[in-house]
């Protein structure tokens, strides 16, 4: 079995981490525009906030995502082995599209238990915000 040379080892994480922290990057920045469009369209105040918070709360994923694949690629630049924070990355990662997951499913049924009437608004934007689970589920191969 042969191994693959330490420089070819820090290439391949050094892209594999720029992709991450790029596309979690970009996901916040979609869920932002789609918050935006949201605030733009809705007239009524009261149907604006549980769509709101459920993007917010994807955005907010998409930031600490983005944070967390920006530190493994700094850290595999600074010099660190790739074998030791790539797991690391990775781990978190999915420990967070898990987190994400739990809080739009509870958040989407606290916001139909609080606001029948915006039923179709709170699952439409918990499922566009649930695209981000996925997103950081893919992440993680």
């Amino acid at each position: 079995m042969s191994t693959a040379p330490p420089e070819d080892a820090v290439v391949r994480a050094t892209r594999a981490l720029r992709i991450a922290l790029l596309v979690c990057a970009g996901a916040c920045v979609v869920l932002g525009l789609m918050g935006a469009a949201l605030a733009l369209l809705t007239g009524d105040d009261a149907s604006l906030w549980p769509g709101l918070t459920l993007l917010g709360a994807g955005q907010l994923a998409g930031l600490v995502g983005a944070a967390v694949a920006g530190l493994g690629l700094r850290r595999v630049l600074t010099g660190s082995a790739p074998r030791d924070v790539t797991p690391r990355v990775r781990a978190t990662l999915g420990r967070l599209g898990t987190a994400l997951g739990a809080v739009l499913a509870v958040g989407a049924a606290a916001w139909i238990l609080a606001r029948p009437s915006a039923w179709v608004a709170v699952l439409a934007c918990a499922l566009v915000s649930a695209q981000l689970v996925a997103v950081l589920r893919f992440l993680r191969r």
